[in-house]
């Protein structure tokens, strides 16, 4: 068994489950909507969810130590998280941070984690939470002394300030995590797209919308020129220009870049995936305030017939020891 939990690990990293990033658009729509799996897809996490747990089993069977056990929990809260079981997610990622708290080497991982918790936190709407789980994760970080990850920390958290409409807080964290992650060459680029669409938004409503315009064509830049291409990067970066030249007071591209972000998040999620419906709710905003009724009204059917789906919205949820900090 302990070959086969060795082999687990070659394909756990907590990096790739590093999910906090690119919320802007989500806290901007206000309260996350719920996602509705389509059936392949569920029955895929499932099986995911259930061999998490069969390794869980036998790691604690095997008394496997307490960081590699805390990288089961915390792929299986992620894949909990990806399956909209808000409450399961939850009591995952606090399996998890229990076992890594105390232990010197694994402080990078505990503050990564933390900062998934706290996407969840955001993802369904607890904005409070959300805001302590992310300043305990950069509070860790910036002990660890990592420049790069303490940039990332501070994106991180100025998405909950943008949710919390402290958008003067989500600025200034916004934009000294842009310069650093500039400076620092940082080496993933939807990281630099997701901290610049925070940014945007925050710049916006700040009524800052040239700043806006200038930085929402950066994004586009660095989401087009990946490789591999994150196509959410990038259809996020389209929504985010679209909005910004709207707000600036630019008539013809607004519609275009929009419809495109939308078409691009579309071709790789499900209609009902919460990116697509912020995405399409920003979209019917825009319609409405150009006077395009019937547009914005057809917009809006869609998103009541996406709204009416069985979904598991987790009213259960609990509050977790580590968003009270």
């Amino acid at each position: 068994m302990w070959h086969l939990l060795s082999h687990r690990f070659a394909h756990i990293n907590l990096g790739n489950l590093c999910i906090s990033s690119g919320l802007a658009l989500l806290v901007m729509a206000g309260p996350a909507f719920a996602m509705d799996q389509n059936l392949a897809g569920q029955s895929t996490l499932q099986k995911h969810i259930a061999d998490d747990i069969q390794w869980i089993h036998a790691g604690e069977k095997e008394g496997l130590e307490p960081l590699k056990l805390g990288w089961l929990w915390a792929h299986l809260a992620s894949n909990y998280q990806d399956s909209m079981e808000f409450e399961k997610s939850e009591s995952a990622y606090n399996h998890a941070l229990r076992l890594m708290e105390p232990l010197p080497d694994a402080q990078k991982d505990y503050a990564i984690v933390l900062d998934n918790l706290g996407s969840l936190y955001v993802m369904s709407g607890k904005f409070d939470d959300s805001e302590r789980c992310r300043k305990r994760a950069l509070a860790v970080r910036m002990r660890l002394g990592d420049a790069l990850e303490v940039a990332r920390g501070r994106a991180h958290l100025a998405e909950v300030y943008l949710g919390r409409h402290k958008f003067k807080d989500a600025r200034q964290e916004a934009n000294e995590a842009y310069t650093a992650m500039v400076a620092l060459k940082e080496p993933e680029p939807s990281q630099v797209v997701a901290v610049l669409v925070t940014l945007i938004y925050s710049e916006c409503e700040l009524k800052q919308c040239k700043n806006a315009v200038d930085h929402a064509r950066a994004a586009l830049s660095y989401a087009s020129d990946a490789k591999p291409v994150d196509v959410l990067a990038l259809g996020q970066a389209h929504l985010a220009l679209g909005y910004a030249e709207w707000r600036n007071g630019i008539k013809d591209n607004p519609d275009e870049e929009m419809r495109e972000g939308i078409r691009i998040m579309r071709s790789q999620e499900l209609p009902t995936h919460p990116y697509v419906l912020s995405a399409m709710e920003q979209y019917r905003i825009y319609l409405e305030s150009e006077h395009r009724g019937p547009e914005a009204q057809e917009i809006a059917e869609q998103e009541r017939t996406a709204a009416a789906r069985p979904h598991d919205a987790c009213p259960q949820c609990t509050v977790s020891v580590y968003g009270l900090r």
